[in-house]
């Protein structure tokens, strides 16, 4: 999906390569001059590599990657610690970046991008050929010599994407191709430079916040509290789950706009007192459950408070941007994931226009098969086309040899160098 912003800059992608037949299916609906290659690429670099060379009889200009995040990322409480090998390698998916280095290695490509969750470039692990402790990127790198490498964490709510989401960024050049010069002689990164901040005092805009976004886009409204008012008829792509009984009650007892909780949802149905202390299961005055609160029944039938972080079951705040669009999107007890001010969670078309996927892209195929979990899932995977346009223009102009006309990121200066 985020290659999609990549083609809207120009490049023309041959092969895709997928493990999942379905993403397969719908990536190969949008990318139908595609070659699809279906299954785990540590079986399928070869077919990949065969694939391309029926097409093509000159090394690819760019070749993309993003290897599964869902080891590293800080959503997954099992990931371990960011600094134990061991724990890192348990996870056979947090080295899944590695076969991408026999594509690269077959296929010669000048450009090389793999973006990935942020722990990507901290993850370190126990590789079985040495046995020693290894930083998973330098791993990587070891295999495709020939390259020089730049790496870096990119926040798309810089680029004036409506969506706080870190991701880092890594971009191989082939030795001696002259893009190298170009970055080298204005001392840049090859990726485009911030063109928002979270704070104004920079000289930048400020992030793009939820009420305006919300203006902007003006959507139907949609209610969670039955199915008929958690649809919009009118598109396939705008509706979100409903809630029955007291499920409805802990979304809807949230003030609008409070970017509040529902476990400080203050107010007793039963016996109408205000101000109920947080972290109680009953009402302090009647003792009745407080059902407007996350809560489940034990097996004796007493009512017990859902067990969360804070940020559990919580309105977004609409002047802030989105929190980070995930993979569990319409799962009303995670991060942040209630409307500023409806009561509901966002719905498909909402997460994918916060991740800046074009209305362009076709859905059709998933929607008739009715994969629309899916459907929240692979918005939730994708780095913002947006972003990989932009990435995209930039990578196409430094291949041309000649200066990106969208501005460069600046190297960090070292700060151990002396003025």
């Amino acid at each position: 999906m985020s290659d999609f912003g990549y083609a809207l800059a120009g490049f023309s992608f041959w092969v895709q390569a997928d493990i999942d037949p379905k993403r397969a299916r719908l990536c190969a609906s949008n990318f139908p001059q595609a070659a699809p290659v279906v299954g785990d690429l540590r079986s399928k670099w070869q077919e990949i590599v065969a694939e391309y060379e029926k097409k093509c009889d000159t090394p690819p200009d760019l070749l993309t990657a993003t290897p599964p995040c869902q080891g590293m990322s800080s959503s997954n409480p099992g990931r371990g610690k960011v600094g134990d090998p061991d724990s890192g390698s348990r996870d056979a998916r947090n080295l899944l970046i590695l076969p991408v280095a026999r594509v690269v290695e077959a296929l010669c490509p000048r450009m090389v991008v793999i973006e990935n969750v942020p722990q990507l470039l901290l993850r370190t692990v126990r590789l079985r050929e040495n046995g020693r402790p290894r930083n998973l990127v330098e791993a990587f790198l070891d295999r495709v010599p020939g390259y020089r490498a730049f790496a870096g964490v990119v926040q798309m709510a810089d680029h004036g994407i409506p969506q706080v989401r870190r991701r880092s960024v890594l971009v191989l050049l082939r030795e001696g191709d002259p893009a190298l010069a170009i970055l080298d002689r204005e001392d840049a990164l090859p990726w485009p430079q911030p063109r928002h901040a979270a704070a104004s005092d920079n000289g930048l805009p400020p992030w793009v916040t939820l009420e305006e976004w919300f203006r902007e886009m003006n959507y139907p409204p949609l209610d969670a509290k039955s199915l008929v008012t958690a649809v919009d008829a009118d598109d396939p792509l705008h509706r979100v789950p409903h809630y029955p009984d007291h499920r409805y009650s802990w979304i809807a007892d949230i003030p609008p706009r409070s970017g509040a909780s529902a476990y400080q949802n203050a107010n007793c149905h039963c016996c109408g007192r205000r101000g109920v202390p947080e972290r109680r299961a009953s009402c302090d005055r009647c003792g009745k459950p407080m059902l407007n609160r996350p809560h489940v029944r034990t097996k004796n039938g007493r009512v017990r408070l859902v067990k969360g972080f804070l940020s559990s079951y919580r309105r977004m705040k609409p002047d802030r941007p989105a929190p980070t669009v995930t993979t569990a999107s319409s799962h009303l007890g995670s991060d942040y994931k209630i409307h500023p001010w409806e009561n509901r969670v966002l719905s498909i078309r909402e997460c994918a226009d916060l991740q800046t996927i074009p209305r362009t892209y076709d859905w059709l195929w998933a929607i008739d098969a009715g994969l629309k979990y899916m459907l929240r899932q692979v918005i939730g995977e994708a780095i913002p086309p947006w972003f990989t346009y932009l990435h995209g223009k930039a990578l196409r102009d430094l291949l041309a040899g000649r200066s990106p006309r969208i501005p460069l990121a600046k190297r960090p200066v070292d700060k151990h160098t002396p003025n």
